[in-house]
């Protein structure tokens, strides 16, 4: 197989044979181990071929046995390119320059804009960016990491709840999200806690209010749990509170998850094409293979090389990107194995359900059931969690007071 890339590298050449054992000489190259391709038959006793450099001169005894002539008509790769390099080197040099130009112009910010601004003026960002490092004709490489340079400015913007900063190309965006002045909450009303579905109280902590239930206590759904009623009722001493705190109940569930039991997954084939890339600033031009087979499945990946010299990174480099083929392949799982899978799914479905700071108390597979290439289970589960919810109190008239005249 041909590597078009060493072939440039070390440099090859089109050279036309003349002699009648252009055959022969063919069999006794390939048979050297001589790297020769693009072999054509021109007329009768003329050949063409070409070679690398280093075989050519390795030809030349072959030439000799034969009896064959050799001209040299073309010369590609590396070393004549370097060759009308250094017969050009002003135009090199110019090339060069620009080259750099052109990076140093794409590695400098030369625009700050600023977003979302209403109340704080786009002055006080910018001089706050620009105490940061962050300000027109700054080099993008001498930039801290924008998640510093966001927690630095906040520093400076004691008006602002957050800042954000993204780069594109030569232009820096700040994004400024403004405090809005706190807005009071207004006074709460009389309140009780009461349960938000059935449940056993495995838990009640009450911060305000008088607590209703005990643990162990099954409670149905809209159930008081902490009133809001304080005092003594039967003397119609009572006043109406906030009522406020933790309850933590016994709630259950019941789960259904069905898992295939034949499951579809992406391996390599083991085939890739590699992608050249000459680096130049922000720009990456495509050099090599001009035409290249397309998976319909591929994983992509990516080595870059810029030297580096005193923390200043050369602004030209090489990039190869690897093309990795994948295919489905369908794997077959055993009963256990989808089962198994099948419980981590529900696992995570009924804390999802269950909300915050829930925890499994207890699992219990009901039914397992194999059909139509899935594996079927019903899992009943004792979930603790929060079931508190709070519910406003109605204003209660007060009772009539008795009549202290008596009838004469």
């Amino acid at each position: 197989m041909r590597n078009m890339l060493k072939e440039w590298i070390e440099g090859h050449i089109t050279v036309t044979i003349r002699g009648k054992r252009f055959e022969r000489l063919i069999n006794l190259a390939v048979r050297e181990g001589i790297h020769i391709w693009n072999i054509v038959r021109v007329q009768e006793e003329v050949g063409r071929l070409d070679i690398l450099i280093s075989d050519y001169f390795r030809l030349r005894p072959l030439l000799r046995q034969t009896g064959c002539r050799a001209h040299v008509e073309r010369r590609e790769g590396l070393p004549f390119w370097l060759i009308r390099v250094r017969n050009r080197a002003g135009f090199a040099i110019g090339i060069f320059a620009f080259l750099i130009g052109l990076y140093m112009l794409s590695s400098v910010i030369w625009k700050v804009d600023v977003q979302g601004t209403h109340m704080i003026s786009e002055y006080e960002v910018k001089q706050a960016a620009e105490k940061v490092g962050l300000k027109r004709g700054a080099f993008k490489m001498n930039l801290k990491e924008p998640m510093v340079i966001q927690r630095e400015m906040l520093t400076h913007l004691p008006e602002a709840s957050w800042v954000g900063v993204e780069i594109e190309g030569t232009r820096a965006i700040v994004q400024v999200v403004e405090k809005e002045e706190g807005v009071k909450k207004p006074a709460q009303g009389p309140k009780n806690i009461v349960a938000r579905k059935k449940a056993v109280i495995h838990s009640i902590f009450a911060d305000s209010g008088k607590t209703m239930v005990k643990v162990n206590q099954f409670v149905n759904k809209g159930q008081v749990l902490i009133s809001g009623i304080i005092g003594n009722e039967e003397m119609q001493r009572t006043s109406m509170v906030s009522a406020g705190g933790k309850v933590k109940g016994e709630v259950w569930y019941v789960s259904n998850v069905s898992v295939p039991l034949k499951q579809t997954r992406y391996i390599y084939t083991g085939a890739s094409v590699n992608h050249q890339y000459l680096i130049a600033g922000d720009y990456a031009v495509h050099l090599w293979p001009f035409k290249a087979e397309v998976y319909k499945k591929a994983e992509t990946s990516e080595r870059r090389i810029q030297p580096s010299l005193f923390g200043i990174t050369s602004p030209l480099g090489w990039k190869t990107e690897t093309i990795h083929e994948m295919s489905p392949q369908v794997k077959s799982v055993t009963r256990d194995e989808a089962t198994d899978t099948a419980r981590k799914f529900a696992q995570q479905d009924i804390l999802k359900r269950a909300g915050k700071d829930a925890t499994i108390k207890e699992e219990k597979v009901l039914h397992v059931k194999e059909e139509n290439g899935k594996v079927t289970l019903s899992i009943h589960y004792a979930v603790i969690e929060d079931i508190a919810m709070e519910q406003p109190i109605v204003n209660i008239p007060a009772p009539d007071k008795p009549d202290a005249t008596k009838s004469n």
